[in-house]
């Protein structure tokens, strides 16, 4: 690969996004990396937190905009303004270390999508609350049957992609927020593009920004996803 574009989505990550910047930072301290930072409408200081992190690095730049659209809409915008040959999005949050890039980029020549995996018996996940993993068992469990795919981890925020395919994708996409991974799935088994699931390590971290409400409105959403698929 001659170039991988990083994208990091960030909405209100005052008080994150210093940590996990720095060590990308330190990660991609390379000329074959450039790293696009998407403030998603963030109404804290994130954008000034950013903007004074990455003065001085050439290869690293802010896109923002004021409006919250979305996780989905913000890594969509990242990938229409990379000029990488591998495009990786990655949250945020910490949850998942920034050496983590180098592993995937081991399966960049190979598949035509390659997405982090909290499900293998071969990641490693720590602290994260019961409830929280049941939800998610059952999520998936809903979005295989729904869409007839086989993704043991369709949630988690570590995926990457061939420029072409990254496009394909993200092209026209219906959901900009939450779902906005199962559609990408949906997509890539249409398109029969090639995919790996890579285990990885994953530390759950505090001030989720999913609300009480938020699971059973996803749940509602795939169902109404799948309705506006179908209709093309």
């Amino acid at each position: 690969m001659n170039m991988i574009s990083i994208i990091v989505p960030c909405y209100n990550e005052e008080t994150r996004i210093t940590p996990f910047l720095k060590k990308l930072m330190m990660e991609t301290n390379d000329k074959k990396y450039e790293v696009i930072i998407v403030n998603d409408g963030s109404t804290d200081s994130t954008l000034e937190i950013v903007s004074a992190l990455i003065k001085n690095r050439k290869n690293t730049r802010i896109l923002s905009y004021k409006k919250n659209m979305g996780k989905g809409f913000a890594i969509k915008t990242g990938v229409f303004s990379a000029k990488g040959d591998f495009i990786i999005f990655i949250d945020a949050d910490g949850s998942i270390d920034p050496a983590e890039i180098k592993n995937m980029e081991k399966y960049a020549e190979k598949y035509d999508a390659v997405i982090g995996t909290r499900a293998s018996k071969e990641s490693v996940v720590k602290k994260q609350p019961v409830i929280r993993k049941m939800l998610g068992m059952t999520f998936n469990l809903y979005v295989n049957v729904i869409f007839g795919i086989k993704i043991k981890d369709t949630l988690c925020g570590f995926k990457g992609f061939k420029r072409d395919v990254a496009r394909v994708i993200f092209n026209e996409l219906k959901s900009n927020r939450w779902i906005f991974d199962v559609e990408l799935f949906y997509k890539i088994k249409k398109g029969r593009f090639s995919l790996y699931q890579m285990p990885i390590h994953w530390v759950h971290k505090e001030n989720t920004k999913i609300r009480a409400s938020d699971p059973l409105k996803m749940f509602v959403d795939v169902f109404s996803l799948r309705i506006k698929l179908l209709r093309g």
